[in-house]
């Protein structure tokens, strides 16, 4: 991700190019600001964390859609980190930083269950 002009990048190992796959400027009401953290899933879609925005993850879906897929409501002083999928890509974990308090001891991590798109 390049955080500062919100674009999600990924790279293809089959021909060794880098792909925009994301613009906030192309869209109108972009769905997703503040890109941070990236996780992609075995099926080829894009797990995105926004650093502020909604503290949401949206996902990148293979074929170019780019949608929410969850947000964490009232933690308005946080930011979401660190998403990552368990090696049998059934559930998914991620971190509010600084959780509902707002301190840098108040971090939560979420575990949320699948199934997953495969």
């Amino acid at each position: 991700t390049t955080k500062g002009d919100n674009r999600v990048w990924a790279y293809d190992t089959a021909t060794s190019q880098i792909d925009l796959s994301y613009d906030d400027s192309l869209v109108s009401n972009p769905p997703l600001t503040g890109v941070d953290n990236i996780m992609g899933a075995g099926s080829g879609d894009l797990y995105v964390a926004e650093d502020g925005g909604n503290l949401e993850i949206c996902i990148i879906a293979r074929e170019g859609t780019v949608a929410p897929f969850l947000r964490v409501d009232g933690q308005s002083s946080s930011e979401i980190t660190g998403p990552a999928f368990n090696p049998a890509g059934n559930r998914l974990y991620f971190s509010s930083q600084r959780g509902t308090t707002g301190s840098s001891s108040g971090g939560i991590t979420y575990e949320v269950t699948g199934p997953f798109r495969a």
